[in-house]
């Protein structure tokens, strides 16, 4: 019972419409219909400005300290800590508040990966770079970065737990990670006239 109150308390923490709030507040317009539609960080930056995007990356941030928190909190365990990650991924990704559209999550990824330990952010952000730097594509390199990041969590961490939460994560932010609405590729393919 306190797993699924994890997961539930977690989703719904995870799917709190900061960037169309802050988008809404600021510009009066809704962020699901500006630039790629992507209720996240880059794309608050990009259509309400740096300081409205900074609030958003911190508040992403925040729901990932605060699933793991929560998850710690009502169950003890290292698996409940990871199930309110994972739920509040899916949360910022299908949020209830917004018809289950919403983000990438990718920054609540971040957060959780530098608080379990921050070698696997490293590894993360290395193999990224590593694959970007061959080919110059931030769409090919975040694919892979997803596919691996699995096998990061399971090397860096030694423990099973930790693979089976990488590998979820991962596919729930492979099903969100679509070229038509990635932030940077969107930024690259406009004219330099339009950035």
């Amino acid at each position: 019972m306190r797993y699924l109150l994890v997961a539930a308390l977690a989703y719904l923490l995870g799917g709190l419409p900061v960037a169309y709030v802050v988008t809404r507040l600021l510009t009066g317009r809704d962020i699901r219909r500006l630039g790629t539609g992507n209720v996240g960080v880059m794309n608050t930056m990009r259509n309400a400005g740096v300081p409205a995007g900074m609030i958003v990356f911190l508040a992403e941030g925040g729901k990932g300290v605060g699933a793991l928190a929560l998850g710690r909190a009502l169950t003890g365990r290292t698996e409940g800590e990871l199930l309110g990650a994972l739920a509040a991924l899916i949360g910022i990704s299908w949020s209830i508040f917004l018809g289950f559209a919403g983000g990438r999550g990718s920054t609540l990824c971040a957060f959780v990966a530098l608080l379990i330990s921050p070698w696997l952010l490293l590894a993360s952000a290395a193999l990224w770079l590593a694959v970007y730097t061959v080919r110059r594509d931030n769409f090919i390199a975040t694919r892979v970065n997803i596919l691996g990041f699995p096998f990061l969590a399971l090397a860096v961490m030694q423990a099973w737990p930790y693979f089976v939460f990488a590998s979820l994560a991962s596919l729930v932010v492979l099903v969100r990670h679509d070229r038509r609405t990635d932030d940077h590729y969107q930024l690259a393919a406009q004219p330099a006239s339009h950035r």
